[in-house]
C-alpha cells in the first residue's frame, strides 16, 4: 500500500511518487475507529467513527473511511468523509509538506490522484488553495480547482514566490 504517495501527497497527498526501483519498503498502516467491517471477498474495509489512519509521514482523520483493495491487499482507492475529513503529509522538506481537508476526500492509488469535494482546502508548502472541488495529481504535480458538480463555488489561491538560494537559511 502506498498511501504515502498522497504526501504530495495529498496531494491527499500524498504522499509522493518514487520510481518503483527506488520506492522504499511499504510501511505498516495503523488505523483506529469506533467500528470496522471487512469484506475480503469484495476487497472493501469500512471504518466508522473518529477514524485515524497513519502510515509513515502520512495521516488521515475522518468520520468514515472506506478502503478498496485488489488482489494481494494492494491499495486501489480510499474514500474519506467527515466534517471535515483531513489528511497531512509531514515531509522532511517544508515545501513538500502538505495537508488538505474536505467533506469528501478520494485517493486513487493507481494514478496518485487526490480529489477533495465540499468546502475543500489544500496546502502544499506555503501555497494554499480553497474551493468546492480541488484535484491534486501527485505524478504530474498538478493542482486543479473549480466549481463542484452543481456548478457552484469559486476558487481562492495564495501562492508564495519561491525563495532564492540566497534567501534560504543555512545551518552553520
Amino acid at each position: 500500500m502506498c498511501w504515502s504517495k498522497l504526501g504530495l501527497a495529498v496531494g491527499l497527498a500524498l504522499l509522493l511518487t518514487n520510481a518503483l526501483a527506488a520506492e522504499p519498503e511499504p510501511q505498516p498502516i495503523f488505523i483506529e475507529s469506533d467500528s470496522l467491517k471487512i469484506d475480503d471477498a469484495k476487497g472493501i474495509s469500512v471504518y466508522k467513527g473518529r477514524v485515524v489512519f497513519r502510515q509513515g509521514p502520512d495521516s488521515l482523520k475522518a468520520d468514515e473511511l472506506v478502503i478498496y483493495t485488489e488482489q494481494r491487499q494492494e491499495l486501489k482507492k480510499i474514500i474519506a468523509t467527515g466534517k471535515p475529513a483531513r489528511f497531512e503529509h509531514q515531509a522532511e522538506q517544508a515545501e513538500e509538506r502538505s495537508w488538505g481537508e474536505a467533506e469528501n476526500i478520494v485517493y486513487e492509488a493507481q494514478t496518485s490522484r487526490v480529489v477533495l469535494n465540499g468546502n475543500a482546502s489544500f496546502q502544499q508548502g506555503d501555497n494554499q488553495f480553497s474551493g468546492n472541488r480541488i484535484e491534486y495529481d501527485a505524478n504530474k504535480k498538478l493542482v486543479k480547482a473549480g466549481k463542484d458538480e452543481a456548478g457552484e463555488g469559486r476558487v481562492q489561491i495564495v501562492i508564495h514566490p519561491r525563495k532564492s538560494v540566497d534567501q534560504v537559511p543555512t545551518l552553520k
